[in-house]
This record gives structure tokens, sequence and C-alpha cells, in this order.
């Protein structure tokens, strides 16, 4: 199974197709939707 993804910028995950799904105390969850469901990764804002 491969690992969650993590992105350093917000445009990072957005350019990558994924859009936001929540807000997290240091970033947000963000979604993409896949062939096989919906494909989850994190932004850490630093």
């Amino acid at each position: 199974m491969p690992g969650i993804q993590v992105f350093k910028t917000l445009a990072d995950a957005l350019r990558a197709g994924y859009q936001v799904y929540d807000r997290t105390s240091d970033g947000y969850l963000v979604r993409a939707r896949t062939a096989n469901g919906w494909a989850m990764a994190v932004v850490v804002c630093s």
C-alpha cells in the first residue's frame, strides 16, 4: 500500500489535481478523485 502524499504548499496540491477537503491545525487535508476512489494527501504549511 502506498504512503500518503505530503505537499509543502496548497498551490502544489491544487496543481497536482487535488481539492481542499478540510483544514488541519498545520495545513490542509486534500483529496483527488481516481479510478479507484479518493486519493487523500496532506498539505503541511510551515
